[in-house]
Parts: C-alpha cells; structure tokens; sequence
C-alpha cells in the first residue's frame, strides 16, 4: 500500500511505500514513467537539513558515490513500472531521507520546486515538536549567533510552517522572547548593518505576503513583525555614525564613549542602539547630565554590564562638549529617526512616511492630526481615539487588497505603530480622570479599533450592543442598568478572548523559555505581557473605571465579578495574597486579601479569592482564576468586606446572584454540634425503599412514596391550574423501576461491581465516585421496561424517543447523578444517609421556549413576602439553572403596586434553543425538612439544543416598556396561582413560547422563616 505521493502527473508518478520487516523498515520508491530514472538520494537530522552521506550498509545495488553528501541509485523494472528498495535497520534508521530524481535522457531534475523531497523515517519525539527542536538547536549551540542568523532561520521556518496554527504559535513566541532580550543578539559574529537588514527586509515582506494568504493566523503573522523590525537600509547606519563624527571632528581613535559605539554600530547593531540613542540625546538636553544618560539607558533595558558584555563593550561614559551640543542635537536626532527605520517596526514616524501616501486623503488627514497630537498629554483623548480608528479601519481596507508584499508591509507596520499609540494615549490619560460620558465614548472607540482586525463574532455583538445603548438620559438608573448588561457581556468577551490566548501561547513560551533559560519573570508573565501590549488591555482598563460608575448610578451592588463561580472553604484572612505564594492549604479555603496585585498564583486548594483591591481582567491571577474555575471578586463596600473577613476560620458558602453580587453564609456544616442536630432533623423516616417495579406512570398516577416532589407536585399543578397555563406532558419512572433494573438478572455482574465501589467510596471519593457513575451507566434495561414507556408516553401524547440506546443512557445518568460529587459530599456534611435516596426520573416534553423563568413567590434577597423575585433568559431554561454565564433579566414585582422594578437586564451571550424530550432528576432526598436537595441532580435532554449567539438589540423584553410590563404582570398572577394550589410560598420554573405560559415545574420555597 502507497503511504506518500511524491508525484502525480501524466508522464510520471512516484509513491513510497513504507512496510515493517523483523529487524527495520522496507522503503520502497515504485516510479511510472516511460524513461528511465536515477534516485539521488541522502539522509538527513530534520525537514529541509542538510544533505548526509547515507551509511554503506543501507546501499540497494546499482548504488554509487555522487559526491561527500550523496550517492546515486537507478531504478529497476520493466513495462514503464521501476522501483528502488531500501532496507533500513531499527537501530540505525535515520530521521528523513533526502532525495530528488534525475532523467539521464532528458538531463531532468524532479526536485520539489527546488527545495528537495524529504521522507520523515522516525516518529516525533512524545510531546515534542520538530520546529521547537530546531529553534532551541539554532539558539544554544556554540556556533556565532546574530539577530541575522535568526531571521534567516526564521524565514527558513515560515516557509515550512505554512497554514499551521500551532507553528506560527512557536514563531512569534520564539520572536518575542528575542524581543524581550530573553535571546542572545550577538555571540561571537559580527554582522554588517546592510547583512542584517538584508536578513530583516526578506523575513517582514515573506510574513505581509502570509498575512494576506492566511487569514486563520493574521493575528500571530502580525506579532511576529513586532519581534524583527522594518528593516530598510541599514548601510546607512554604518555610513551616518561616521559622517556626524567627522562633520563634528570627533575622533576615531582614543577609546571614547563615541568611538566604543562606534564600533559597535559598524560589526553589530541592535535594537539596543536606539536606547543608546535616546540616552545620548538625553545627555545631551540636559547639558552632560550623566545621570539623565543612565536613567534613559535603565528604562530602555539597557543596564551597564550589558554595555560592557557586548562583543564590542561600550565601558566609557558619553563626553560632553558644550560647542558642539545644538550640532550632535540635530544630526541624533535624525539619526534615532534611521535607527528606529531599522530596528524598528512600530514608530509612527517612519510608518507614517512609508505608508501615509498609499491611504485615502481623509484618512491621510487622520494620521497627520495623530502625529501631531499623540505626544501632547493635553489633546482631547476621544479624538485622537476616533482619529486612530478611522486610520485603521482604512488600512485594513487598502492591506485586504493589496498584492504588493512591500506596501503590504508598510500598511501593517503603520498599523502596529497606530495599535502602540492607542494603548499610549488612553494608558497615560486614563488616571486623571475619565467622566463616565468619556469612559463610555472611548470603549465604543477602542471597540471600533479591537474589531479592526478580529474576527470575533462575540466582539462584533458586544460593539451592537453598546451601540444600542440610547444616547439621550445617559447615566440614569435605568439607562445605567442597560450599559451594565452591556458592559459585563463585553467584559466576558474580553477574559475569553484572554484566556484562549494564555492557553494558545503559555504552554509555548514555558517550553521555550525553559530551553532558553529565560528569566523566571518572563516565562511567568509571558502571556499576560503579550495581551498588555494590545487594544484589549486598554479596553479593560476602561471597563474596570467604568464599572463602578454604572453600578453606583444604577443603583447596584459593590462586587465586581472577576472570575464567577460557587465556592465553600474556610476563610483564611490575609494582608496581602503575595503572602501565600506557593502555601498548600489543607482544606478548601476561601482567601480574603486586603491587596492582590495581579501577578500571584492562587495557591492550591484555594476556591475563592475575595478583595477590595480592583485587579485587571488580564492579570495572571485572573486568567489562572477562570482557568481554574475559582470565584474572584472584588468587593467594593468595605463593611460587607469586613463582615466577611471576621468570619475567619468558618466554613463559608459564597454564590453568585443574578444581580451579580456575592452572598455569603456560614455553613451548616461548619460545626460538629450542628452535624449532629442536621443529621436528626434530615434523617428520613423507617418507610424503607419503594418496591421494585417496571412500570412507567402516567401523569395521573403520579403519587407520593412513588414519585418525587416535582412530578407529584406536577400533577397537582395540572389538576388546579387555570386552562391559561399550561404544563408539559409528562409521564415518570417511580423510585421502584432503578432497582427493579438492580434486579434483573442480566446485570448481577455490574451489580456486583456496584456493591462493591459504593463500598469504597470512603477510601478514594472523587475517584470511586466517577467509577460509580460509569459502573450505572453499563446496566441493561429491560426490554419489557422500554415497551412500557412507549407505551405510557403514547397515551400521555408525548413523542416516542427516535433513538432507543440514547434515551435509556439518559435515564442512567439521572440514576447516576445520586453519586455526583457534589450531591455526596452535600449528603455527608449533613448527615443523610447515602442508601437513603431513591431516584424517579421525570420524562417532560422539552417547551420550546422564547423565554424561560425562574419565580420566587417571596422575595428572597429580603424575604418580603410583598414582592415577587423572577429571572428570565431567552431560550431554554437549563442557561438559567445551569449557571451559564452571564446575568438572567431579574426584577421584583410589588404584589400591591402591581409594578415591576428591573434589577438587571440580561447579559447571557448565549442561549438554548429545542425541543424533544428532557429526563428529570426527582429524588425523594428533595422534600425533606432540614435538608434541601434540589438542585444537586441532574437533568438531561434527550438531544443537546442548539447554541445561539444571543442579539438584545431588539428584544421587546428589554427595549419595549409595554411589552415588559404586561410580561412581568402575567407572571405575577401565575406565580399566585401556583401558590394558591400549594397554599404556600414557591420556587417556580415555567416558560413562555407564542403567547402561552407554561410551568414546568414547582416547589416549595427554602429557606424562608
């Protein structure tokens, strides 16, 4: 069997086979051609490595010495099909085979387009990668290593990365490092200016022709260009230095400050040489001030002993001539401006005489009032904002064009100078105080300039969104709670966006940098500095101002949520979480800091950090939060901070609301005196299990002792209910049927199984509990069991399951859910016995829903029995209960008033939508005094619904008052149905689809006294 094509055409074709022999590998090459062919052929260490003369013993006959590197081999058969066979020894295989083809009759060379044919023998190292390989190769041998040599090699790359992601991942982090003074510049090689800006102007016109061809990786083609520099004419740097020496009769000789970089600048200049610059002219406007000189060199990264380590050391200070002050103050400064041409691939001034003549004339006058204004601290902020984003977007317009690979390279270099500007501008505005007006202009601004180049549809509703936002009676409660929705939806975009790109490029730069041995700093921090350099930090800079604006003229809570989650740990009180770095907890802990600074690393077993500090959504320690799944917050009220910090040493649940603040309490389970009396009040009685049964129950034959609550408490709400709500059908599987299904005798093995692990849980609970879950999932149900519920959901009108094996999978795995994590440790902590719960599953048509609900008959934020609590969400249901993130529309609803006060409007990016069927979790271990187990099983849909990108631009619900308000009354007079029938406060789940209500499902309402 052929496993690679070489070739394919008319009048020839040559494929490989590869077949395993006892000791090796065979290679056979089989060639169709009418003429005849020799195969000049080599081994080689890598793809594209250079040329190896292959070992004697792995010669075919007919083979003969071409030269040092490589030998020759004809090709043997007959009827126009030849072959070449090569046997290669396990121990002895070598990576790749190099070859190309040669015609004796026609003097043809078959030769790839000129880059040769290289077969790959061995397999890639486990967790390896061949290009890392030969980048840490190329960078730590012992061999003479410039910033040439690394573009060369670079350009060499690229070209065999191609359209592959994760290869052009490894290029700019291996860029970047370079960038970052992580790599050497020079080691024992000195290279002309015009050689390496030869090497720079090759590499930065391949990446803008990439740019164009690979739209997938436009983002890390773009970054790449950060890490190499325009290129230009670097002859000149050589040429310049020497005429402002001798235009000025500064010697060449002596050993002076001017000649030592003189030197340097004719065998090696680097990017290092426009801090020398600046640190020079510094020098220079401060009249010889040394200390000026220094202090430019320190914050350009240029410290004494790398002067003095360079392979031409700069070890004399800068002399001063006062006479020649104004002369050497011009001729610098034009030459920072050809330095920086070189070295440099976004400064404005150069990007902006390459590519402003290739832009519009408006935008040509956008640029021109951004070069003129961007240095000036006291220029309108918004303007020049909006002046960048108008440059951009026509850049970006001109670049999608453009089939000149220079231009190409021009259009992106002034982009990335105008993506620097941006962060520049608004970073040394932004702590002199930003008005919310201006807050709110500059994030549509920086909006316009993010989507520039991203492809994020989530980013292109978050800008609709804010766009939607009316423009008259700014910052009035109501206004205020819609930007808020807003403002969350778009902050969730960002910290996706974020963490995609730790997770894309972290896991690079820890390898790489641990190859390079790179500073601890900035392997640690790669990512994080990476993302501040880019318009999304400059955004959440922005949204970390405007947040407690809106939530201060909204009326809102004090939290701003900056990884959501539910959490429950002992509070651990500290000064600062830099104080626990690298601390292991030996319980679940809840952290509450005074201070986090950003770069800390939540310590393990941490599940909550809590702070009054405000700390970037790009920060290290809130990409490792969300990636972590922790709850991150900052409380903004300090007296609810210092209620939670007295709890210190309590077991504390902390959850998210739907109005986005923390709630907080301690736990039931924080003492041993209270262990005892919950484990006597939740203790059920003796009633002993329901007996086995095979048989499904219609909806009128749901019963207690049969069923759970929620199905009983269905048939209730079907039998009292006005005719204007609706329920779903339904149809149940009492408690009986799981160990009717324990008892058949076709499932005595897994049974077995079954014993045994619940038997061990103790010993492993994480571990066994899974292996429970699965073990539940290898029973067999009965045949006799799948014609009954037909048969029942037939006469109840409910749609018979299309696929039988997936609709009996989901009712083991609401069985299953008994032993998920958190139900067994919730049962533990409280003292219910595990062999006390019995599982019913409630089998529910799915209503395919517009809006779904949540109702709290009593307000449960202040238990005013006055008030109703709803949440809603568009689609399905399971957004809401499931805790997708994102905030539901809540409002409280006075029972007097007969009004609706809005608490939030919705935020979820998205929703579910379907129909079919879903199976219902509905154990008895929910309708017991003591111990609320709602919620804590799961529920399955038959068919996964399908995720939409949810657009509220035009939602009646939110935009439309009338619209709202006779929403919000409907839901007020079924709620009071519903606790009519039950005689009590509920918890209701319903549904609202073509003008008709539904409720799914009803409880008592907890926690109320």
């Amino acid at each position: 069997m052929i496993d690679v094509v070489i070739a394919d055409r008319k009048d020839l074709w040559l494929g490989v086979e590869k077949s395993p022999t006892p000791t090796g590998l065979q290679l056979t090459f089989r060639l169709k051609s009418a003429a005849s062919h020799i195969l000049h052929w080599a081994v080689a260490d890598r793809q594209n490595g250079a040329w190896k003369l292959p070992p004697e013993q792995i010669w075919p006959t007919a083979t003969t010495a071409f030269s040092a590197q490589a030998v020759q081999t004809s090709f043997t058969g007959a009827d126009g099909e030849q072959q070449v066979v090569l046997h290669l020894e396990k121990d002895s295989s070598p990576p790749f085979i190099a070859f190309v083809l040669f015609c004796p009759e026609t003097r043809r060379w078959e030769n790839n387009g000129g880059k040769d044919f290289f077969l790959q023998l061995a397999e890639p190292k486990p967790g390896g990668s061949p290009l890392a390989d030969r980048i840490i190769e190329g960078e730590m041998g012992h061999h003479g290593w410039t910033l040439m040599h690394r573009y060369n090699l670079c350009h060499e790359l690229a070209d065999e990365v191609r359209n592959a992601r994760d290869g052009w991942v490894t290029l700019f982090v291996w860029l970047r490092f370079s960038a970052i003074r992580q790599l050497t510049w020079q080691r024992n090689y000195n290279t002309k200016p015009k050689e390496l800006s030869h090497a720079q102007d090759r590499l930065t016109l391949m990446l803008a022709s990439l740019w164009r061809q690979q739209p997938g990786n436009r983002d890390l083609i773009r970054l790449a260009l950060t890490g190499v520099g325009r290129g230009g004419d670097g002859q000149r740097i050589r040429d310049e230095i020497l005429q402002i020496m001798h235009r000025h009769h500064i010697k060449e000789v002596g050993g002076t400050w001017m000649e030592q970089w003189h030197q340097k600048l004719h065998n090696n200049t680097t990017p290092d040489d426009i801090v020398i610059c600046e640190a020079y002219l510094a020098f220079l406007y401060n009249n010889g001030d040394l200390n000026r000189y220094f202090e430019t060199l320190t914050a350009g990264g240029v410290t004494k002993e790398r002067l003095a380590h360079f392979d031409r050391p700069i070890t004399n200070q800068p002399e001063w001539h006062p006479h020649l002050r104004d002369g050497l103050l011009h001729d610098f400064g034009n030459y920072l401006k050809l330095l920086k041409s070189v070295h440099s691939a976004t400064d404005l001034e150069t990007a902006a005489n390459s590519a402003g003549n290739f832009l519009d004339g408006g935008a040509r006058d956008a640029l021109n009032f951004i070069r003129h204004q961007f240095r000036n601290p006291a220029a309108a902020v918004t303007d020049s904002v909006a002046s960048i984003s108008a440059v951009r977007k026509n850049v970006v317009a001109r670049l999608e064009q453009e089939a000149d690979a220079r231009i190409a390279r021009e259009l992106l270099c002034l982009d990335l100078a105008l993506e620097d500007i941006l962060r520049v501008v608004i970073e040394r505005s932004i702590h002199s105080g930003f008005s919310g007006e201006q807050l709110f202009e500059l994030i549509h601004r920086v909006l316009e300039n993010l989507r520039v180049l991203s492809d994020s549809a989530e980013l292109a509703q978050c800008h609709r969104e804010w766009q939607r936002l009316p423009q008259q009676n700014r910052f009035n409660p109501d206004w205020s709670l819609h930007a808020k929705a807003a403002l969350d939806r778009l902050g969730r975009a960002l910290a996706g966006g974020i963490d995609r790109s730790y997770q894309e490029l972290q896991p690079v730069a820890e390898k790489l940098g641990q190859a390079f041995n790179a500073d601890e700093w900035a392997v640690k921090l790669f990512s994080e500095e990476v993302v501040r350099g880019q318009p999304a930090f400059v955004l959440s800079l922005l949204i970390r101002h405007l947040d407690p604006i809106l939530r201060k003229s909204a009326k809102l809570g004090d939290w701003q949520i900056i990884s959501p989650s539910a959490a429950m740990g002992q509070i651990e009180a500290v000064e600062s979480l830099r104080e626990i770095q690298g601390k292991k907890f030996g319980q679940p802990t809840i952290i509450v800091a005074e201070k986090v600074h950003g770069d800390e690393e939540p310590p393990e077993n941490v599940r909550a950090v809590i702070t009054p500090s405000s700390v970037d959504l790009v920060s290290h320690v809130a990409v490792r939060a969300r990636n972590s799944n922790l709850l991150f917050a900052t409380c903004y009220d300090r007296a609810c901070f210092d209620r939670l910090r007295g709890m210190m040493g309590k077991v504390v649940e902390l959850k998210v609301n739907a109005a986005g603040d923390v709630l907080f309490a301690e736990s039931l389970g924080a003492t041993q005196k209270s262990n005892v009396v919950r484990a006597a009040a939740a203790a059920p009685k003796k009633v002993g299990r329901a007996k086995p049964t095979l048989q499904p129950l219609r909806l009128k034959e749901f019963a207690k002792g049969a069923v759970g609550g929620k199905s009983f408490h269905l048939k209730t709400l079907a039998e009292k209910l006005p005719d204007w709500i609706h329920t779903p059908r339904s149809v149940a599987l009492p408690f009986g049927v799981f160990d009717a299904v324990l008892d058949a005798k076709p499932n005595a093995p897994v049974v077995a199984k079954y014993r045994r692990l619940t038997g061990e849980i103790q010993k492993s609970p994480a571990e066994k509990l899974a292996e429970v879950r699965q073990c539940i999932l290898e029973l067999s149900l009965p045949e006799n069991l799948r014609a009954e519920i037909q048969r029942v959901m037939q006469v109840e009108g409910l749609p018979a399951p299309g696929d039988w094996n997936l609709a009996a999978t989901r009712i083991k795995q609401v069985w299953a859910s008994q032993w998920n994590d958190r139900a067994y440790f919730s049962r533990q902590a409280r003292g219910f016995p595990h062999d006390a719960v019995q599982m019913a599953v409630l089998i529910q048509e799915v209503v395919e829903a517009e809006y779904a609900f949540v109702l709290h008959t009593v307000n449960p934020i202040n238990g005013n029995r006055d008030e109703l609590y709803a949440e809603v969400v568009r689609g399905l249901g399971e957004t809401l209960v499931g805790n997708y993130p994102g905030r539901a529309m809540s409002f409280i609803f006075g029972k007097a008033s007969q009004r609706a006060t809005v608490l939030a409007y919705p935020g979820k990016n998205i929703g579910l939508f379907g129909g079919g069927l879903i199976f219902r979790s509905d154990s008895n271990a929910e309708d017991l005094a003591g111990y609320a187990g709602a919620g804590l099983y799961d529920s399955v849909l038959l068919q996964p619904p399908r995720e939409e990108t949810l657009d509220y631009t035009g939602d009646k619900l939110v935009w439309d008052d009338t619209f709202r308000a006779e929403f919000a009354g409907k839901i007020a007079q079924l709620s009071k149905a519903v606790e009519d029938a039950f005689g009590g406060p509920q918890d209701i789940e319903g549904a609202f689809v073509g003008g008709k209500f539904f409720v799914v499902q009803s409880r008592p309402q907890v926690g109320l006294t």
